[in-house]
């Protein structure tokens, strides 16, 4: 295991380079001196930062029984402590987090209600291969009422920090304050490379107090820009290749649910294993599109083959494992599907709950078409 050892207490620091290898101490020393200073040590291992370790000088009379009670660790302006393990033998306390600590962060050491020591977790010092591969929805133009944001990354990023690095800008190169859904856990994919964005939902939907107060977080016929910042690391540390931006323009508000009914298909011909071609009439929800829509032969069999979504999600391609064959096919389509604004099959997302028609309940919408 590496060692870097870091500041240990609020006094006064001198650097020094020890036989190599460079900390923080509070008393002068040289390499002649045999006493080194007890200090807060971080542990690294494969580049990552797993452990903390606290010598026992500086935890004097603490209670071994209960040592989650009398010892935290916390980033340092949030009140809510790190998880982990706190184990000790003879010359101190070893705190392992349940989760690596982050580069770049600052962290702080609270021992019977004060706080002990101030932490630094050195920044990455490489830029890795990670990049932003796409932001959806992809179009220039986005519908006032925007409701989710997609980010799709190469590799899987650091979680729990997205409002770290995420920047929504004016026109004027502004930032807008509290435009996003602060949720205690993001929402990531499976594999950890796609982050879903909410705009916040109580400024959009009209009648709730946010909306009232603060208005909608983004107005019609205004540009804004959508900035990641280059300072967002991947697990190891090293940051994303470059800072990325999206910049849009915003139309009007989108208050109509997606209709099946309108969307044109291009079908292909028996025999052959050519793209059936739908094409909608908007934009619709990048990741939904991968999973609400099915074909289905008449006799109610599911196809296998691959998706392909269109240029600003406009359209879907489907590519057959096995060649067409003659017949009746259906679009199975889940109302689940939603466009940019949220609006789903059944019912639209911002609502009169009073006076508007009690929204419908279909589980599947369905179109039929023929191959010959």
């Amino acid at each position: 295991m590496e060692k870097i050892y870091k500041l240990i207490t609020l006094s006064k620091t001198r650097l020094y380079i020890l036989c190599n290898l460079v900390f923080f101490v509070t008393v002068f020393s040289s390499c002649s001196d045999q006493r080194r200073p007890a200090e807060i040590t971080v542990i690294k291992k494969e580049g990552r930062s797993v452990a903390i370790f606290i010598p026992s000088d500086l935890v004097k009379g603490i209670n071994e029984d209960n040592l989650d009670e009398e010892i935290f660790i916390r980033i340092a302006g949030k009140p809510e402590n790190i998880l982990g393990e706190y184990t000790q033998n003879d010359g101190g306390i070893l705190f392992t987090p349940l989760i690596e600590l982050t580069p770049g962060t600052d962290y702080q050491i609270i021992f019977q209600g004060r706080l002990l020591s101030g932490l630094s977790i050195p920044g990455r010092t490489n830029v890795g291969d990670v990049t932003l591969l796409a932001v959806y929805p992809s179009a220039d133009t986005l519908p006032e009422n925007l409701l989710k944001v997609y980010l799709n990354f190469s590799k899987p990023v650091r979680q729990g920090v997205s409002e770290r690095y995420l920047t929504m800008l004016d026109g004027k190169g502004d930032t807008l304050k509290d435009i996003f859904l602060n949720l205690n856990t993001e929402l990531w994919d499976e594999e950890g490379k796609q982050l879903t964005i909410w705009l916040d939902p109580g400024r959009i939907k009209r009648g709730l107090q946010p909306n009232e107060k603060e208005g909608n977080p983004l107005q019609s016929g205004s540009t804004y820009t959508l900035v990641i910042s280059p300072e967002w690391t991947d697990l190891r540390g090293a940051a994303l290749d470059k800072q990325h931006s999206k910049k849009f323009f915003t139309g009007r508000k989108d208050t109509q649910s997606p209709n099946p009914s309108t969307w044109k298909m291009n079908l292909p011909v028996s025999g052959s294993r050519q793209a059936l071609s739908i094409s909608f009439n908007e934009s619709l929800d990048h990741s939904l599109l991968f999973n609400t829509i099915t074909i289905i032969r008449r006799a109610g069999r599911p196809l296998n083959g691959k998706v392909s979504v269109g240029a600003n999600e406009r359209s879907l391609l489907f590519y057959p494992e096995t060649p067409w064959a003659a017949g009746i096919y259906y679009l199975k389509i889940d109302s689940r599907l939603e466009d940019l604004a949220g609006n789903n099959l059944n019912r639209i997302f911002d609502r009169d709950l009073l006076n508007d028609k009690p929204a419908g309940k279909n589980e599947f919408h369905t179109k039929q078409f023929i191959i010959n």
